[in-house]
């Protein structure tokens, strides 16, 4: 934030399970680091997948983190929006999250509405931390009436770039103005528009 605050998840990074079974397999010689951490808002949870220094290939699977299924998306490609599921899981490439880089990849749940639009909050692009409680404040999903209302949190004036996957209008990177007066404002997504507030 523009105070100085780091933004953070609701949990510290968790090693993933089958990277501590194979360190187990493999005599103790590490297989790379490989971990998970997750942010829950007003019951949407949304997770952040980090690996560096692979070894070699995984595959991660929702169940694998605890999550349920979603769309995910890379930090060096934020516009690339893909499915999250047990038929489409995350491959870790030994070949791309090395030594000498890191691997970062975010996953939220997709909201549907009743009239079939499906949107996904996917954060802040700019920050190692796309989604924090610190910065969105509140989701209100309002099914039956087709539009979401998602409360986001800064100092007085603070300018706050969201993108947002949508079913009707792709990736969407809207500009969210604090109000000078509170320090919030009102992210809004229905059938036809993302706006903030």
């Amino acid at each position: 934030r523009g105070d100085g605050l780091i933004l953070k998840p609701d949990q510290p990074l968790t090693m993933i399970n089958r990277l501590v079974s194979d360190w187990a397999f493999y005599e103790g010689v590490s297989q790379g680091e490989l971990y998970s951490t997750r942010t829950n808002i007003h019951g949407q949870v949304f997770y952040t997948i980090f690996a560096s220094a692979m070894k070699q290939d995984y595959l991660i699977y929702p169940s694998m983190i605890g999550a349920q299924p979603g769309v995910i998306w890379s930090y060096d490609n934020p516009t690339a929006v893909s499915t999250f599921d047990d038929d489409h899981p995350l491959n870790v490439s030994a070949a791309k999250c090395h030594d000498l880089s890191i691997c970062l990849w975010y996953i939220s749940p997709l909201i549907i509405f009743s009239s079939s639009t499906k949107y996904a909050l996917l954060g802040e692009w700019n920050k190692w931390t796309a989604i924090s409680s610190q910065r969105i404040i509140g989701i209100d999903n309002f099914i039956g009436s087709n539009f979401a209302l998602i409360t986001v949190y800064g100092l007085v004036s603070e300018v706050v770039p969201i993108l947002v996957f949508h079913s009707n209008l792709s990736i969407v990177n809207v500009t969210c103005r604090m109000h000078p007066d509170e320090g919030e404002a009102q992210l809004v997504i229905d059938d036809r528009r993302v706006g903030c507030y």
